[in-house]
């Protein structure tokens, strides 16, 4: 299974999840993993699969949604 496949099965099972929840999830708690996760969640938004919603400060991060 692919890191894509790992974060899209996340976003699938809990939408609105931000990039740490799903490194979390994929990689456990030492996770060096986050950035990796925040760039393919960004190539997945411009791909069109996922949906990124919020503005991107600690008070409002970025939520990632499945595309309808």
């Amino acid at each position: 299974m692919s890191i894509t496949d790992d974060i899209m099965n996340q976003v699938r099972q809990n939408p609105g999840l931000t990039v740490a929840e799903i490194a979390l999830n994929i990689f456990g708690r030492r996770n060096p993993y986050k950035q990796k996760v925040s760039k393919e969640c960004r190539r997945l938004v411009e791909a069109g699969r996922l949906e990124r919603r919020g503005n991107g400060r600690q008070r409002d991060p970025f939520t990632y949604y499945l595309t309808r």
